[in-house]
């Protein structure tokens, strides 16, 4: 920046004396016998630490030994609690922390620094008219700061090994400006894609877990065991896969579970189907309103509905991959409702989640057995349009139940393994109403069944209403209304279930005449306190002249680092024909804390009806860390049936490409035993060409493998001569990762969620130099389970536009947004223009751009967003000139004769050569 450094020295004096000088007053006598201040040596100069410019900028003056800051400005510039008193030529206070303790007297020549009191030089302290002027190796020496001088640039560049608290302030607000930037509702399609076309063969990536022990006192489980499990997920054929192999405790093969598919949010895959996902193999299907659930099984799946949407009307299922050994907690709004260890088949299971009127935003948290933590998040809208009118949505799937691919005999049956099919519409009528149709068949009670069902779906003010009915081939018939809603703070549910005949499905029993039941969902404020309460209550009348009644209350807290949730279910049902009556009341507890570096977890259950009332389970574990990489965990489990204690210990350790874990256990029924659990996964290596480890799990989540390189020429695009830039950080959509560019440029982000598009971009806090940013926003990826996306990702130069904004009558405007609008439609830089409608972008990449007023200002203003420039030709900047000079452009009013259009862009070109 050359011509602003130039203008920095000589135009400064007259800006300084503006500011700190009485009219007529000359430079005083410095401190120094071998100089004086004079406007020659005058400096108007910016503080710049890594790539951010502080906001005060700095006066001082060159000196026969250097440069000297204004003491004053440098104060106020690094936010330091030192006072200042020219009077008795002192000043006092603390530097970035309060034992940190600063006193400079002038009188005596000292300076003390905590416990260290060292003489000023003669020439550390001037006096010029703006006040004390101190020496740059001074203020290092004193302050623990390198202060280097760049006249060229007219900067003071600051550099510390430390984080100091300025520094810390200032990339909370960066990182909070780039977080409004990137809110989860803005327009992803507005940024470029990484094209990632399917191929015949992508080398897969595989998660291994490998777990070997002993134990004794436990019957048919005593002795040596052994257990591998093995997922791997890449493409072949142009089709995503993931294939699960898994042993039982004897390192024989218990079944085989896989899948190939693929997906596509935009709907293109099968041609006229326009289908959105498509599966064959182990697939799940989506529920029926009052036939069949949802089922996982062998067989085939096809949807054009878009990914992750809810199927049913007030209620969902989460269902997903559950590595050996992990556990699932469910949170809904920040709440903990439901909690679920390993079960051995791979899975968690949440069925039939209460949905509430609004959004409900659900999270699945996963915790590994090395300190691991995995977040599933999904959003499930209720009242809200979900199909726009004259959209078609369609399902159609067939499986056999519970049946892994390949069975080989030794696996878990949960249920019955027999066939089912099922097809279902949904159409939109209005912007309002939905209306849906289906046909399942399967095997219930021992017999099979085909059902027809239906179901009109119907948004109100502040309500959405379902009406629903089913009839089964040869049998009876059920029909159902439910409604969602809300008043003022309180969520409510309704539902009543008539049944006609003998209909009987998974959701409507054979032997009930009708069922109503009501919930609701609100806080209660409690002083400060806010406390969350739901409550669940229904009412059946069954065939036999016997009734059930349901009641469920759950309430949840959350109160610092500790999360509670208490739910007291209670089932009453009467004397009936076929049987006795019946009553079981029962409180469940789930807890998760954190506390002096401890973690806590646990659950319990009391059963309070009938003979056996007490406590039925507990469960309490506690975990710590040791370091980043290690942990301890101890556990402790009863039960109540068998009046047995199990106590376990285990120590976790992250390596940098696999973990590994060893545990023991021993319960009061003399039972005891001990295994290592080893952990890793493998999968291709973008940059060697090789195979690359990782403790991360590769094959459950995608991958980006990103380049960052200088471009100079700015068209986006790596040139053979364009330097690659290490030590520069990679964020994804709102979380910062530990992505860190090496010597080659290269640096791989893991753990993107599937199929969900995301914003991979520059963590600009990385970027050391303040003249470079990055030339986008970023690459929208789309991940795929085990497939590493290639991206490249460009930093530019940057350089200045400046200009005077006129409204149309051709009066100076201040308090305008504008905007510098790129090739792809984004927003790159913005300004406002001060009183004198006076505007400066600063650190615009280089490139080309289209100059508009923002929508908010032009709205108020009422006039085009659209600017025509002088002359409306292309601005171009070289090496020599790297401030874009605009003058003055008048506003349009909005009533012109000719539309809004695009204004004329505004090209960048490269300062030079890369270490200008």
């Amino acid at each position: 920046m050359g011509f602003a450094a130039g203008f920095g020295v000589f135009a400064g004096p007259a800006l300084a004396q503006d500011i700190s000088s009485p009219p007529g007053r000359s430079a005083a006598t410095t401190s120094s016998p071998d100089w004086e201040a004079n406007d020659d040596d005058f400096l108007f100069l910016q503080l710049v630490i890594k790539n951010y410019k502080l906001n005060y900028d700095v006066r001082g003056y060159r000196t026969n030994d250097g440069v000297c800051l204004d003491f004053a400005d440098v104060i106020q510039s690094l936010d330091l609690p030192i006072r200042l008193d020219k009077k008795s030529r002192r000043a006092t206070g603390w530097l970035f922390a309060e034992d940190q303790s600063f006193t400079l007297d002038r009188a005596t020549g000292m300076v003390q620094t905590m416990n260290t009191s060292s003489k000023m030089a003669n020439s550390a302290v001037y006096d010029t008219p703006e006040g004390w002027c101190v020496e740059t190796g001074a203020l290092s020496n004193w302050f623990g700061i390198d202060f280097e001088p760049d006249l060229y640039n007219a900067l003071v560049r600051l550099t510390s090994e430390r984080e100091l608290p300025f520094m810390q302030a200032i990339e909370r607000r960066s990182r909070a400006a780039r977080l409004q930037g990137r809110r989860p509702d803005f327009d992803l399609s507005k940024f470029p894609n990484a094209e990632m076309g399917y191929r015949a063969w992508r080398t897969p990536s595989v998660d291994v877990v490998a777990q070997f022990g002993a134990r004794s006192g436990e019957s048919s489980r005593d002795g040596l065991q052994g257990r591998v499990e093995l997922y791997a997920a890449g493409e072949a054929l142009g089709a995503s896969y993931f294939a699960r192999v898994a042993t039982d405790d004897s390192l024989s093969p218990r079944a085989v579970r896989a899948r190939a598919y693929r997906n596509d949010p935009d709907g293109e895959l099968l041609g006229p189907l326009q289908a959105t996902q498509v599966a064959i193999g182990d697939v799940e299907t989506l529920p029926g309103r009052l036939a069949a659930q949802t089922a996982v099984g062998r067989g085939a799946f096809v949807s054009n509905r878009p990914l992750g949407q809810a199927s049913r009307f007030s209620t969902t299922t989460l269902r997903g991959t559950l590595p050996a050994g992990w556990d699932a907690e469910l949170y809904r709004n920040g709440q903990l409702i439901a909690f679920q260890d390993d079960r051995g088949d791979g899975r968690y299971e949440f069925l039939e989640v209460e949905l509430f009127f609004g959004r409900n935003e659900l999270e699945v948290v996963l915790y590994g057995p090395q300190g691991q933590i995995r977040r599933e998040k999904n959003s499930v809208p209720v009242g809200f349009n979900q199909i726009e009118p004259g959209q078609t949505y369609y399902w159609a799937g067939v499986l056999q139940d519970n049946r892994d691919l390949i069975d080989l005999g030794t696996g878990i049956e949960l249920g019955s393994q027999e066939w089912r099919w099922g097809v279902g519409v949904e159409r939109g009528l209005d912007r309002r109403t939905s209306a849906s149709l289906g046909v399942q068949n399967l095997m219930f009670a021992g017999e099979r069944r085909t059902y027809i069902e239906g179901a009109v779906m119907r948004s109100l003010a502040g309500m959405q209403v379902e009406l629903a009915s089913a009839h089964q081939l040869g049998a009876g018939a059920v029909a159902e209304a439910s409604a969602l809603g809300r008043i003022g703070t309180v969520n409510f549910g309704l539902n009543g279930l008539v049944s006609f005949g003998d209909f009987a499905s998974e959701f409507a029993f054979e032997e009930t005449d009708w069922r109503a039941g009501f919930n609701f969902d609100t806080s209660l404020r409690l002083g400060r306190f806010e406390l969350p309460v739901q409550g669940d209550f229904s009412h059946a009348e069954l065939g036999d002249g016997s009734s059930v009644d349901e009641y469920l209350l759950t309430t949840s807290a959350t109160a610092g680092r500790v999360a509670m949730s208490a739910q007291v279910s209670h089932l009453r049902r009467s004397q009936g024909a076929t049987g006795p009556g019946a009553i079981d009341t029962r409180l469940r507890l789930l807890a998760n804390a954190r506390f002096q570096g401890f973690r806590v977890r646990g659950n319990a259950s009391f059963l309070a009806s009938g003979r056996d009332k007490g406590l039925e389970t507990a469960n309490v574990r506690i975990d710590r860390d040791i370091n980043e990489d290690a942990e301890i965990r101890g556990q402790i489990d009863y039960t109540a049936r068998s009046d047995e204690f199990r106590l376990a210990a285990g120590y976790a350790h992250m390596f940098d490409t696999f973990s590994l874990r060893a545990d023991g256990f021993a319960t009061t029924t003399g039972a005891f035993g001990a295994a290592v659990q080893l952990a890793f996964s493998l999968g291709p290596d973008p940059v060697s060409g090789g195979v690359r480890l990782s403790n991360t799990k590769l094959a459950r989540s995608g991958q980006a493998a990103v380049t960052v390189f200088r471009d100079d020429d700015g068209d986006g695009k790596r040139g053979p001569d364009e330097v690659l830039l290490e030590n520069v950080m990679v964020e994804a959509g709102l979380r910062s990762t530990d992505a860190v560019t090496g010597p080659d440029g290269r640096t791989i982000v893991d753990d993107l969620r599937p199929f969900r598009p995301v914003l991979v971009g520059i963590d600009e806090s990385s970027l050391d130099d303040p003249f470079l940013a990055p030339a986008g926003k970023g690459i929208v990826v789309t991940p795929r389970p085990g497939i590493i996306a290639q991206i490249e990702l460009p930093i530019s130069a940057t350089g200045e536009v400046e200009g005077s904004i006129l409204s149309p009558s051709g009066v100076q405007k201040p308090g305008v947004r504008l905007e510098l609008v790129d090739r792809n439609g984004v927003v790159a830089v913005t300004a406002i223009s001060e009183f004198d409608g006076f505007f400066l972008f600063q650190r615009v990449p280089y490139g080309r751009y289209t100059l508009q007023a923002g929508e908010d200002s032009a709205r108020a203003l009422k006039v085009r967003t659209n600017l025509s420039l002088r002359e409306g030709t292309d601005v171009a900047v070289d090496r020599d000139n790297d401030v874009v000079r605009l003058g003055a452009i008048a506003l349009e009013p909005s009533d012109a004769g000719e539309s809004d259009r695009a204004g004329e862009p505004v090209a960048l070109a490269p300062r030079g050569s890369p270490g200008s």
